[in-house]
């Protein structure tokens, strides 16, 4: 399980690419695993045959741990499964048995040596591995025959993958066959699985929210002026830039105006970073990650907006490198798109603020000529760490930032 970033602890194996007997050529992908950032693919370090899984799809395992093995056929190897005959020359059949393979090795803590037919059977049959009393590896000759669950395929597939016990459901159907419409009401009680990223999130929400005293302050921007320059900007230079895009350009020019909220506390002292590292919150399906603008404010607006498109696009495809969702000084979360007005954005540690973009709303205004006017005014929810940021020092930031929305030349200079 390779270690993908300094706070990766372990990984979850979301599926194998190849199967055991097949051909591996060197950097090609092997299996995908789920960290608790996001999704990615594991590429082989040499090229061979994969001859061992020693962990199944869903499995959760330590960092540096070994979950399989690549070399030629017939080779020995520790830890080793059994490959299917017809994908072995006669050489490799000669090999020792699959339990003289496991004799001499002690099974990791709390690891079920199952063979993979045999962990598919148990799924089928309701039957719990821990369950069934087996010396060494267990087969599928171990698994008991009992009472079969009835149940369609796709309720089958998600069933396993929400962690639901088939066997303790009533279905809909024909002699009790469960269908996936029945998982639903079933599931009424029974808890969801955490992905390693839901899991991760609520780690770090609750740190947040139980280490540092939180202050959210409300404020708007009056952004007609931006609007209009907006179009007028996406039609001469023919491309998309959004308010967000507008909105990281506008903090990246605060915070180096600002250096105490591009910071973090520590036991040490206050940290004031040197670098303008700007994450941007990303929604996913099961989540959210926060890729990073690093520098942001030494980029023009063009490549701000087009960096920015382009670590979202990563982000939502699950590809996103280590690197580019670490680093963050300051973040942004806007969910203005869903018409909020204003909210409490929680911060993303070790930073000291993050601020909440909300929704733009239309209203009438009194001009400086007496005039009644419609308006367009950006609401902003900036919530800082108070340990090392006072709330004076955040309405002056937040007064900056409307001041530069409010006079979008200086953005572009």
């Amino acid at each position: 399980m390779p270690k993908a970033g300094m706070a990766m602890e372990k990984g979850v194996i979301v599926a194998w690419l190849k199967e055991i007997g097949e051909k591996v050529e060197f950097g090609e992908p092997i299996l995908e695993i789920e960290t608790d950032k996001t999704t990615m693919q594991v590429e082989a370090m040499s090229e061979g045959y994969l001859l061992s899984k020693l962990y199944d799809a869903g499995d959760e395992v330590p960092v540096i741990t070994t979950i399989g093995y690549i070399g030629q056929l017939g080779e020995e190897f520790p830890h080793s499964e059994e490959i299917p005959a017809q994908s072995v020359p006669s050489a490799a059949k000669t090999q020792p048995s699959l339990e003289a393979k496991f004799a001499s090795i002690a099974p990791t803590a709390g690891r079920i040596l199952a063979t993979p037919a045999a962990r598919r059977l148990a799924r089928e049959r309701g039957v719990k591995l821990e369950d069934i009393p087996a010396v060494g590896i267990i087969h599928a000759r171990d698994i008991p025959i009992g009472k079969a669950v009835k149940a369609t395929p796709l309720a089958k597939r998600q069933a396993d993958a929400r962690g639901i016990d088939l066997g303790g459901i009533r279905g809909s159907g024909h002699g009790g066959k469960v269908f996936s419409a029945d998982l639903t009401s079933s599931n009424k009680g029974n808890p969801q699985k955490l992905s390693g990223m839901r899991r991760t999130i609520a780690a770090r929400m609750l740190r947040s929210h139980t280490e540092i005293p939180p202050v959210t302050l409300n404020s708007e921007a009056d952004i007609t002026e931006l609007y209009t320059l907006r179009q007028q900007f996406n039609q001469l230079q023919g491309v998309k830039i959004t308010f967000n895009d507008l909105v990281v350009k506008a903090c990246a020019t605060a915070l180096r105006e600002f250096p105490g909220i591009n910071a973090s506390f520590t036991e040490e002292g206050i940290v004031h970073h040197e670098q303008v590292n700007i994450g941007i919150a990303v929604g996913l399906d099961d989540g959210l990650i926060v890729p990073v603008l690093k520098n942001a404010d030494e980029l023009s607006l063009k490549a701000l907006s087009a960096k920015a498109k382009a670590l979202a696009e990563k982000a939502r495809g699950g590809k996103l490198l280590p690197d580019e969702y670490s680093g963050g000084t300051f973040t942004i979360s806007n969910l203005g798109m869903f018409g909020i007005t204003s909210f409490t954005p929680i911060i993303n540690l070790p930073e000291a603020c993050i601020l909440g973009v909300c929704a733009i709303n239309d209203r009438l205004a009194l001009a400086a000529d007496g005039t009644v006017q419609s308006r367009k005014y950006l609401g902003l929810s900036l919530t800082h760490d108070h340990r090392c940021v006072d709330g004076a020092g955040g309405a002056k930031f937040l007064q900056r930032l409307a001041w530069l929305l409010e006079n979008p030349a200086e953005l572009l200079i």
